[in-house]
């Protein structure tokens, strides 16, 4: 059977099985059968596909008509124009979280060559940090999670993209006495994409992140939802002494004012919300002066 037959065969099904147009169901059809076989998609219009290959195809077919997310089922995300490897230990890196990735390599374009240190609070697959110390050679970063599992993961992504310029620690932020950890004590810059999601927001979500993704890297108590926050605050003013030092977040596009607010309770004297894309309030910048 050629490709374009097996898309052809199926696309209708995963539509309407999950509840998706055409369109989208034969791009992720494409997506499965390029990462999955490691068939280029040029050379899709040819190829003949074996029997092994099509019983391998069918199995996943199933895995994604049961809502499973494509990059859980290929193992494979793809973020600021690296790969990387992912499991429902980690969460799948988001486009929206690129221009946060973004903002930060803008911030220090005159400045690159300098050698700062950057801490990232709940790394997980290690995307921003790996992202950022691709694009900041000069620079150290420091990426800690409290999961075992998701360091693993982040410790292969960084030597699959030839990153070196990075240490992994496993750490829980909130409960952690700093003073333990002497890689802690010469930061210059905080970055973190946190747990933000409340647990009433969760009517929101579609059911693949909902029944796939670690929900620890995704939601927060609804009675004190800025603990991450009030926590990383805290640490930026009593751990951070470079007072040109910056607070990066990525934040719930609900509860902007109030994190500002938090942040400047603090003592925070500058703290800048960012839109994404889609013109949600999602990030905020912030420093002691």
């Amino acid at each position: 059977m050629l490709i374009s037959e097996y898309i052809k065969i199926n696309v209708a099904s995963l539509a309407s099985t999950n509840q998706i147009d055409e369109r989208e169901s034969k791009t992720i059809l494409r997506f499965l059968i390029e990462d999955s076989l490691q068939i280029n998609r040029i050379d899709f219009s040819n190829y003949l596909l074996k029997e092994q290959q099509i019983d391998l195809l069918n199995q996943y077919l199933e895995r994604l008509k049961e809502n499973e997310p494509l990059q859980y089922i290929t193992k494979k995300a793809y973020f600021y124009g690296l790969e990387f490897e992912v499991s429902p230990a980690v969460l799948i890196p988001r486009p929206e979280t690129e221009e946060l990735v973004y903002q930060i390599l803008k911030d220090f374009e005159i400045k690159k060559k300098e050698k700062q240190i950057f801490l990232e609070v709940g790394t997980g697959s290690g995307c921003i940090s790996i992202a950022l110390a691709k694009n900041l050679p000069f620079c150290h970063f420091i990426a800690v999670d409290i999961s075992k599992e998701a360091l693993e993961i982040a410790k292969k992504n960084a030597q699959k993209n030839n990153v070196n310029n990075i240490e992994f620690i496993e750490l829980d932020f909130l409960n952690e006495d700093f003073s333990n950890f002497s890689q802690l004590q010469n930061i210059n810059n905080l970055i973190s994409n946190p747990p933000y999601i409340r647990v009433s927001e969760k009517l929101e979500m579609s059911n693949n992140v909902l029944d796939y993704e670690p929900h620890i890297a995704l939601f927060v108590e609804e009675d004190n939802p800025l603990i991450f926050y009030k926590a990383l605050a805290k640490f930026f003013i009593n751990n951070i002494e470079d007072k040109d030092g910056l607070l990066y977040v990525e934040i719930n596009q609900y509860l902007a004012d109030e994190t500002k607010g938090l942040f400047r309770s603090f003592g925070m004297e500058t703290c800048i919300v960012f839109k994404d894309l889609q013109e949600n309030s999602r990030f905020i910048r912030a420093s002691q002066r």
